[in-house]
């Protein structure tokens, strides 16, 4: 059965203990001290910080800055359970310096496409093409990264060519949509949907106003909120204009046109600087049960259709 989860935060676990969130296992980043306490306590899966890079064979850790830890990877793999190992396809300005972010030559994007293949094929021939998910990411020059990575043409044929599933983020499909000026629906559309196998759902808003007043007020770093500040954010709570997108989602999922993932997750909340000055105790309580009624009721039934 498909299962619900939320970014662990200590308030999400409070909630959780006091039978208020109902989720089916918290999502944690790869931080093995982070991942020992909340499995003390909770079922959890890991979500790991791994991006292809500049098409040399090798996966980029986002958060070392290093060369990828395989053995770190499996024994978070086994201890958690965790089913999967997501990649995010990009590629920034620090893979490819000579060419522009916007760039649109035919012969670049080959390039960058090609080059997300062969990074990928590292962890398809560690863990076997049907272990590994890539997470669509929205392109933006704000994260320094290549607009044509959010190219589903792009997408799908690295899905296609490595035979991997998708770890679809709405959001970020959202994002870019919005980003390359182009119809979010027929946009979702053309991403390779039959291979989802996990799902992340967030609300999107304007970091400005009271978001950026809390992140300030709890000594976020300039740097931070320096990139974010007035610009569209995901990973923040859920509004009247984000509910439509989740419901239609898992009606697409739950009457079988697009394909079914073992678990969708709210990334709203978390550990880390920013994260965790947004995440709001009282948001949560009222967000992640409605969440996941809908992620677990369907609307309809797949014969129905």
């Amino acid at each position: 059965m498909m299962e619900c989860s939320v970014n662990y935060s200590m308030a999400a676990g409070e909630l959780q203990k006091a039978g208020q969130l109902g989720v089916d296992r918290f999502k944690c980043p790869a931080w093995p001290d982070l991942v020992a306490q909340v499995q003390a306590d909770f079922p959890l899966y890991v979500h790991f910080p791994l991006r292809t890079g500049r098409g040399d064979g090798m996966l980029v850790d986002t958060e070392t800055k290093q060369a990828v830890d395989w053995n770190k990877i499996e024994t978070l793999l086994t201890q958690t359970e965790t089913p999967l190992v997501n990649v995010h396809l990009a590629a920034t300005a620090v893979d490819y310096p000579d060419l522009s972010l916007d760039t649109t030559n035919p012969d670049h994007v080959a390039m960058i496409t090609e080059g997300m293949i062969q990074d990928v094929m590292a962890a398809v021939q560690r863990f076997g093409k049907e272990n590994v998910i890539l997470e669509n990411v929205p392109g933006m020059s704000r994260d320094n990264t290549f607009h044509c990575v959010s190219d589903p043409a792009v997408i799908s044929q690295v899905v296609e060519e490595t035979g991997c599933g998708l770890l679809f983020d709405i959001s970020h499909a959202r994002l870019a949509a919005y980003h390359r000026e182009v119809d979010v629906y027929d946009y979702i559309e053309s991403l390779p949907l039959a291979q989802i196998r996990e799902v992340h759902v967030t609300g999107i808003q304007v970091f400005e106003g009271h978001w950026l007043a809390l992140a300030q007020k709890l000594d976020v770093p300039t740097a931070v909120t320096d990139r974010f500040a007035g610009q569209l954010l995901d990973h923040l709570p859920m509004t009247t204009a984000d509910w439509p997108f989740l419901e239609w989602m898992m009606t697409q999922i739950h009457n079988g046109r697009w394909g079914q993932p073992w678990i969708v997750s709210f990334e709203y909340g978390g550990v880390g600087h920013l994260f965790e000055a947004v995440t709001d105790k009282a948001t949560l309580a009222e967000q992640v049960p409605r969440i996941c009624q809908i992620v677990k009721s369907p609307t309809f039934a797949p014969n129905q259709i």
